[in-house]
């Protein structure tokens, strides 16, 4: 059951594992026979558990006599306090809990079932990186899950297990929204040259700040043709004193997703009351 459950049948090697320190001092005090436990450990915990194995006095004679004779408890004992204190194990995982992983470890099982349905929270033995990791990327699908404002040329940069199965589709779609974003901006920018013509009066600077209004309503990215234009037209173009300042400087934008239409609904709510 524990194949099904949290084991993996197959797993990356290293191609220089016998050349890490952890392993190499282990085969210069034990021979190969210590490299060949290295592996029947690694086995063992990729294979039950998935990503750890409890170690113990009884754990070690059992390992020990399924290796061979050739391998006493003493030295078996040996060899996984050489692999612990090299930093192959986790120190403080096998101090505190008598469990044999890695950050290594971890990382190649949890890639290995990232499609699986788990929990990582409530897993035993699970380092904390890798729980933060959890936190950030469940955080990251609840607000994609979250209904919000998406404005034209713009998508959700949330990605499901079956867009990863799609990547080349994915590209391919997100080429083509670029390039209509980037016409998108190439029209509106057009639009907007032709609201920046406004009545010769609208230039004077002591009745009215019409440059000022058109540098608001872009950090506002309020760019639409149409809504500019609007705006500009209920304003008077920037009076001063007028309803639209009070507006601007009176609203939290951050709560507004469609910036332009509200502004042009005070405007007119206004000129209707007068």
């Amino acid at each position: 059951m524990a194949m099904t459950y949290t084991g993996v049948m197959y797993f990356p090697l290293k191609v220089n594992l016998p050349e890490e320190m952890a392993v190499e001092l282990v085969e210069a005090r034990y021979g190969l026979k210590g490299t060949a436990v290295v592996m029947k450990l690694l086995c063992k915990i990729y294979k039950e558990n998935g990503y750890y194995l409890t170690w113990g006095d009884e754990q070690c004679a059992l390992f020990s006599h399924k290796v061979g004779r050739d391998v006493s408890a003493e030295e078996m004992q040996g060899m996984v306090d050489i692999l612990v204190a090299k930093g192959f194990f986790d120190r403080r995982m096998y101090e505190e809990h008598g469990v044999l992983t890695s950050a290594d470890i971890q990382k190649v099982w949890l890639e290995a079932t990232k499609r699986r349905k788990r929990e990582l929270a409530s897993l035993p033995f699970l380092l904390e990186e890798f729980k933060a990791k959890e936190e950030v990327a469940k955080s990251t699908a609840d607000k994609c899950e979250e209904p919000h404002d998406v404005s034209e040329g713009t998508s959700c940069a949330c990605n499901s297990d079956e867009n990863a199965d799609n990547s080349s589709q994915s590209k391919e779609k997100q080429s083509k929204g670029e390039q209509r974003k980037a016409g998108l901006k190439e029209e509106k920018s057009a639009g907007c040259k032709h609201a920046q013509e406004p009545p010769d009066y609208a230039r004077n600077t002591r009745t009215h700040n019409y440059e000022g209004l058109l540098l608001t309503l872009r950090q506002l990215r309020i760019v639409d043709p149409a809504d500019v234009q609007a705006i500009l037209r209920l304003s008077d173009y920037g009076r001063l004193g007028g309803h639209v300042w009070k507006v601007i400087h009176s609203t939290s934008w951050k709560n507004i997703a469609s910036r332009g239409k509200y502004l042009i609904a005070a405007l007119s709510k206004e000129r209707r009351d007068d």
